[in-house]
């Protein structure tokens, strides 16, 4: 025999209601908080005893495709897209092993060129002839020391590696110990929205896995049955008389009062 499956049936789509699920998302706040709250917690703790904080020292330079000495009375369109091709080959070079490790000699930093490469960063000012390079270290002494001699012995290097170019230092390096790097309330938050995910997905999974009947609107809307009467809970203690509970311990008592009685009346007969 082959089964006749209607077209309705082929197109019926899953629609999930939300307000549900909403419902029992707002049920289990507390626990949603709690538990972003000590996810957050411990991921702050973490970052701050695991992870040190970076200090930020840097200079900005200004890129020309010709040499200080030469006149820059009369600068032409050609100079300027010159200027801007030279700064990123001054991009390039100005994190070379050459510079780099001349820079820490003369302040006596005894590192490797892989180490320096990952401490130095450059940025070009949206697409101009200037350049800025920024030293990030733990030690802020040590960024702005680093950061002074790569300043110092950049332009001297540049003109002689990219013959007719200058480079001018417009800003030197400055002396912080304001932290650059990281931000530890930054993490906090991360790891209470991770949390507070975590619990939230455990809920809504929950919820799907629950095929229990919980009220009669949901047969009245799940299934489109009619509802023909309701079978009271009885099961629950309560120390109130209700319509649909018999409260036993009522019950011994008027029997206790009826067995008293009775003696009592047999003797005034008496």
């Amino acid at each position: 025999m082959k089964k006749n499956v209607s077209k309705e049936n082929k197109n019926t789509e899953l629609q999930i209601n939300v307000i549900p699920i909403l419902k029992e998302l707002l049920k289990r706040l507390w626990l949603i908080v709690l538990v972003g709250l000590v996810v957050g917690g411990a991921v702050f703790a973490g970052a701050k005893l695991f992870i040190r904080p970076t200090y930020r020292s840097g200079f900005t330079a200004y890129v020309n495709n010709k040499q200080s000495k030469q006149s820059t009375d009369s600068l032409t369109n050609s100079d300027v897209v010159a200027s801007k091709q030279i700064v990123l080959t001054y991009q390039n070079i100005l994190t070379s092993n050459t510079i780099l490790t001349a820079a820490a000699q003369s302040i006596n930093i005894d590192v490797s060129y892989a180490t320096l490469r990952r401490l130095v960063f450059t940025e070009i000012k949206d697409e101009t002839e200037i350049i800025s390079v920024y030293v990030v270290y733990t030690d802020p002494r040590v960024a702005y020391e680093y950061a002074q001699a790569i300043s110092k012995i950049s332009p001297q290097y540049m003109s002689q590696i990219v013959e007719g170019s200058s480079m001018k230092i417009i800003d030197y390096p400055e002396y912080s110990e304001v932290k650059y790097k990281p931000s530890y309330l930054q993490f906090g938050i991360i790891g209470f929205l991770i949390g507070a995910l975590i619990v939230m997905v455990l809920v809504i999974i929950r919820f799907f896995m629950d095929d229990t009947v919980k009220s009669e609107s949901e047969i009245e809307n799940g299934f489109a049955f009619p509802i023909l009467g309701v079978i009271p809970d009885i099961t629950k203690a309560s120390d109130k008389k209700s319509d649909y509970y018999y409260y036993e311990k009522d019950a011994k008592t008027e029997q206790v009062d009826i067995s008293e009685g009775e003696p009592k009346n047999e003797e005034k007969e008496k």
